[in-house]
């Protein structure tokens, strides 16, 4: 499954499977994985976003895993925005989008980003700005 999380896209293959490595790798409980609402994972996002903004690149196991627990969770969402504004004071002001994005702009942004040429403008031209409100999380 392709996800693509602010400007990084992955590449998770079987989410559920990746929530779990990817999990274990960060000494997450597999057993807690199981019980999390998609509520929770939402929350999970804003704490690791509000803490590392730029976490999707700069630390792609951890937005893997992000990435595959919202996928596993929601059974709908392949596309993730999630970001602190500036003078943010609280991981609750980190904003967050969902979407579900057709596999042929997933496919566009993944030839972009292997060129190297994916960027958090064309990510939000080619999602974001048709993605509906009511998507908000």
């Amino acid at each position: 499954m392709l996800f693509l999380f602010n400007d990084a896209l992955y590449d998770l293959g079987d989410v559920a499977e990746t929530a779990r490595e990817r999990g274990d790798a960060l000494g997450v409980n597999p057993l807690a994985l199981r019980n999390l609402r998609v509520g929770q994972v939402i929350k999970m996002v804003r704490e690791w976003v509000w803490e590392r903004p730029a976490l999707a690149k700069s630390d792609p196991q951890s937005g893997m895993f992000l990435a595959a627990l919202v996928a596993m969770k929601t059974n709908e969402a392949n596309a993730l925005l999630a970001v602190a504004p500036n003078g943010s004071k609280t991981s609750a002001d980190v904003q967050v989008r969902l979407a579900s994005v057709s596999l042929v702009t997933m496919k566009q942004l993944l030839d972009l980003q292997a060129e190297g040429r994916l960027s958090g403008h064309m990510a939000n031209m080619a999602v974001w700005s048709q993605a509906p409100a009511r998507m908000q999380a």
